[in-house]
């Protein structure tokens, strides 16, 4: 009962280093009034990198719909996600990282227990889905359903 991370809550406010600009921040308050699918993820974890076909297939579907994905990865280094994005998947949307794999504040805050874990957020900052119904063939469907 005191989960904070549940569909019909409100994301509670936070802020996150934006990987590809050092320096500069990705808050909240930055992604209010669009659906972000926030990805917590790893390089090493075989199931996140399985999602990339499909977090790309969406994102290209969605993106120009007010829609963007918020990938925060749990990696020992930000090397590794720099290393990973300069091959096969370039994952053209906003990354963090999040120091201290499961240690990490954000694995904390986003009560995250095994990754991937997907969250979609409206733009009201409430989340409408987590997890199984953004996995996979599901991605775009359960996208679909909100985002017209």
């Amino acid at each position: 009962p005191d989960k904070k991370i549940v569909i019909g809550k409100i994301v509670p406010d936070f802020t996150v280093e934006n990987l590809d600009k050092p320096g500069t921040f990705i808050k909240t308050s930055d992604l209010k009034g669009k659906y972000v699918l926030i990805d917590m993820w790893a390089t090493w974890c075989g199931p996140c990198v399985g999602e990339m076909e499909h977090l790309h297939k969406a994102f290209e579907k969605f993106k120009n719909k007010n829609f963007t994905i918020l990938s925060i990865s749990i990696d020992a280094k930000k090397e590794d996600v720099t290393k990973f994005r300069n091959g096969k998947w370039k994952m053209p949307w906003l990354h963090s990282f999040s120091e201290g794999v499961w240690k990490s504040k954000m694995v904390d805050f986003f009560e995250v227990t095994g990754v991937p874990k997907p969250m979609l957020i409206g733009p009201d900052g409430k989340i409408l889905e987590m997890e199984g119904n953004l996995r996979g063939e599901d991605l775009e469907k359960t996208l679909a359903k909100y985002i017209h």
